[in-house]
């Protein structure tokens, strides 16, 4: 593996908040979308980019399938708990997903899983996912649902029927970053580093712009509406 020498990075959103996120992470519906996404890339043999790996906690799933994984984060201290736990099985370097520091080519699969809403400039992350891999690799991506996962989504438990309604709030079709807000009540991602939402057609065009062939599309998980979308894709 090459490095390339960039701009000094900044510092993460994610940086000092890495007890909450891994234990919001590690929960069954997100660990199910994990494993499904997995399934998605298949097996390997080959190198493997985990962009955006946080704490890694996708890795031993990749690894299982024949992957020689290198994970990719911004934050340092989301990284330092990567290496603690996932160091013995993978590779883990300090990276702006916009601007990577690997060759052309450099990988035979891509996974990115839970990023879109967290990057300024998400056509540069997913052309950089697409600089990467190699002619005929696969991308897989696996986020929250640009309708039903995002900051316009209340879900609330309903007293006439069984199961959690939710309530689609005017914005959607507004792109754009959701800041922190005083009259954020919940301790999600939203309260904590903000959300940088897009509507479903401007993330997917945006993919497709970056010179992705979109191959597969999915909706996840038990939840209903779907907390969660996946796609694969091909260079």
């Amino acid at each position: 593996m090459a490095l390339r020498l960039l701009p000094a990075l900044t510092t993460a959103r994610y940086d000092g908040q890495t007890e909450w996120y891994e234990a919001f992470a590690r929960g069954e519906a997100h660990a199910a979308a994990r494993e499904f996404a997995t399934g998605l890339l298949g097996d390997g043999p080959g190198a493997c980019l985990d962009l955006g790996t946080g704490t890694g906690l996708a890795v031993p799933a990749l690894v299982r399938s024949g992957w020689s994984v290198v994970g990719a984060d911004i934050s340092e201290d989301q990284l330092a708990r990567a290496r603690s736990q996932h160091g013995a099985i993978a590779e883990f370097v300090r990276a702006d997903a916009q601007a990577l520091p690997f060759d052309d080519d450099e990988f035979d699969a891509v996974v990115s899983f839970l990023t879109h809403t967290d990057f300024d400039e998400p056509r540069k992350a997913f052309g950089e996912a697409h600089r990467v891999l190699r002619s005929g690799g696969r991308f897989v991506y696996l986020g929250v649902h640009p309708c039903f996962g995002s900051p316009f989504v209340a879900r609330e438990r309903a007293r006439d029927i069984d199961g959690v309604v939710a309530v689609v709030l005017p914005g959607y079709a507004t792109a754009g970053w959701r800041p922190i807000t005083a009259e954020s009540a919940r301790e999600g991602v939203t309260a904590r580093v903000g959300i940088n939402h897009r509507p479903l057609a401007d993330l997917l065009n945006t993919v497709i712009g970056s010179g992705f062939t979109l191959t597969e599309v999915h909706e996840p998980g038990e939840a209903d509406p779907p907390i969660f979308f996946a796609f694969t894709a091909t260079k």
